[in-house]
């Protein structure tokens, strides 16, 4: 899939805020988009996005026929649905378990059912848990949350289902930031420029804990570099997805935020932060799929606020923009 040539990609979750990014670079490689999404953020994420190469389908990952009749042609699958947190209250269905691990194999089967060549999984580089060190891709993960633990378990369903003619890939992303269509101010960095710029204090705890950052948009374009890659050097494999020059310390984010918003006051809580102290080795992705993250924090972190001061977000607190 070298370019798109028409060919037929199904995109669960869509709309959400990496799927919001994808959608279009997609659509500019020449692929032909096929969004499935429950839309429980809102369709805002793709609303702005017109082309007859685009089709729309809203529905639940857990309703096995509409998920196979989503996948009906389709010659390459991106599952980026899940719930975490609070939100999965929300969903008809019930737990984070049903939602994603149980629903992400009904993705997974019907994928193989209907001949789709790739499978590409977002899965979360917290499934190496709260250790410290460099994590590559061979790291022992030692996932703490439910949420990573499912994502662990998801990938290994994932990685054994490889056959000659099916090609799955893990893509561990790093935690984003920055501007997407569908907004998200739940993740660190969107949370520390929200309220710096719209409640002049942010509150830390702690501050030593580190953060692998990625922008959204390159997030997005990793799973554009998995699809235009040699068959031969994704399937199977996990790449972490990040950028080794991002990876900071809470305390270090929030004085870049001081830079940005002057009057800000930072509040650092005497609370034991959480023990994570990782960065993500990204040179596989970088040597095998040629891909390196082109967003810098600083210039991702200045587009906010300016979007921000603009009030660009109508009520940026509302939980449309919280995933948590």
């Amino acid at each position: 899939m070298a370019n798109g040539n028409g060919q037929l990609v199904v995109v669960f979750g869509g709309a959400g805020y990496i799927g919001s990014r994808l959608v279009s670079h997609l659509l500019a490689e020449g692929y032909r988009v096929r969004v499935f999404d429950n839309f429980l953020f809102g369709s805002q994420g793709i609303s702005g996005v017109h082309s007859p190469q685009l089709e729309v389908i809203e529905g639940d990952i857990c309703d096995a026929r509409a998920v196979s009749a989503a996948l009906n042609g389709a010659e390459a699958v991106i599952l980026l649905a899940a719930i975490v947190g609070r939100r999965v209250q929300e969903v008809k269905w019930g737990s984070p378990r049903t939602v994603n691990l149980l629903a992400s194999s009904i993705v997974l089967d019907a994928a193989i059912e209907h001949g789709a060549e790739r499978f590409l999984f977002a899965s979360s580089d917290s499934v190496y848990g709260a250790q410290s060190g460099v994590m590559y891709e061979t790291s022992l993960p030692s996932p703490v949350s439910l949420y990573a633990r499912l994502k662990l378990r998801m990938e290994e369903r994932i990685l054994s289902a490889k056959q000659r003619d099916f090609h799955p890939a893990i893509l561990r992303i790093g935690t984003c930031y920055g501007f997407a269509p569908r907004m998200r101010f739940d993740l660190v960095a969107n949370t520390l420029i929200l309220d710096a710029v719209c409640r002049k204090e942010i509150v830390i705890d702690g501050g030593e804990q580190c953060r692998s950052l990625v922008h959204v948009d390159d997030a997005a374009r990793s799973f554009i570099a998995c699809l235009k890659a040699h068959v031969n050097l994704v399937s199977g494999e996990i790449f972490n997805v990040g950028s080794p020059e991002q990876t900071v310390q809470i305390n270090q984010l929030a004085n870049i935020v001081k830079t940005l918003v002057p009057d800000v006051v930072i509040t650092v809580r005497d609370v034991p932060p959480d023990l994570v102290g990782y960065s993500l080795s990204c040179s596989k992705i970088e040597k095998l799929l040629d891909f390196l993250p082109r967003r810098q924090l600083v210039e991702g972190m200045t587009e906010l606020r300016d979007l921000l001061l603009a009030e660009q977000f109508s009520d940026p607190y509302s939980l449309r923009y919280h995933n948590f």
